[in-house]
């Protein structure tokens, strides 16, 4: 059998980019120090990074809930 992904907690995640964001580690050492590869690492940033401009931007995560909520109204 194949080899099972390896899984990691939003809490995790988070404390890898905030690590790499701060400059406390470089994308190469964080990856290293939590076995993950650092395309990863970049791709966790990436989203971290964009999820904030859309929040700064005034989107919400619920506006797609409550826009369906008022069409079924």
């Amino acid at each position: 059998m194949g080899k099972q992904r390896k899984t990691w907690t939003t809490d995790v995640k988070e404390a890898i980019v905030l690590s790499v964001l701060r400059g406390e580690l470089g994308v190469a050492e964080a990856a290293r120090q939590h076995d993950v590869n650092e395309s990863l690492i970049h791709s966790w940033k990436a989203q971290f990074l964009e999820a904030g401009r859309a929040r700064l931007a005034g989107d919400r995560p619920d506006q797609g809930v409550s826009l369906l909520e008022r069409e079924n109204d």
